[in-house]
């Protein structure tokens, strides 16, 4: 069991470092915007592809930050009922909840990945301001999916008790 906390503290050390810098991106974005609308007002022109470029970084961040936001129980429950319920049938239901987690993501994962295979074949691009290959775009997807997939195994390892706060988890960057 110990080598499985050095391994859960090692990916929790990556998803914390993988989720500050979608935060720092979040925060570039904002600041690109805004001398992108300065220079759109002053006359002066504006940035090509700015939005383009926020796009693909949001999708892509959404992606590899939410592991780590599954880990942090940061994400979007109700949990009125849980709440409610003993420890043990409250445990039982998380797992469960974890299993139908894992499920899910290897089944997006699946057609994810065959949808980049075929992208890859085909060759196919997103032709906006900039051409990038659809498989590349669908990388992350797959990425998430197997990431999240994983948290979903290490939340029914961990049995319902959090993660252990690192001191990487616990501070900011």
């Amino acid at each position: 069991m110990e080598t499985f906390r050095r391994i859960d503290a090692w990916v929790g050390r990556a998803y914390h470092v993988v989720g500050n810098l979608v935060g720092i991106s979040i925060g570039l974005f904002a600041l690109a915007i805004s001398i992108d609308l300065g220079l759109r007002q002053s006359g002066i022109g504006n940035l090509p592809g700015m939005q383009e470029v926020i796009e693909y970084a949001l999708y892509a961040g959404v992606f590899l930050a939410a592991p780590w936001v599954l880990r942090l129980g940061a994400h979007v429950r109700v949990d009125l009922i849980l709440a409610a319920l003993p420890a043990k049938t409250m445990t039982k239901i998380e797992r469960a909840i974890d299993v139908f987690g894992v499920l899910t993501c290897c089944v997006l994962g699946w057609y994810a990945w065959k949808n980049l295979l075929n992208a890859y074949a085909s060759g196919a691009l997103q032709r906006q301001q900039f051409n990038i290959p659809e498989w590349f775009i669908l990388s992350f997807l797959v990425i998430g999916m197997l990431l999240l997939a994983i948290e979903f195994i290490f939340r029914i390892i961990r049995a319902g008790s959090p993660p252990e706060a690192s001191e990487d988890e616990e501070g900011g960057l």
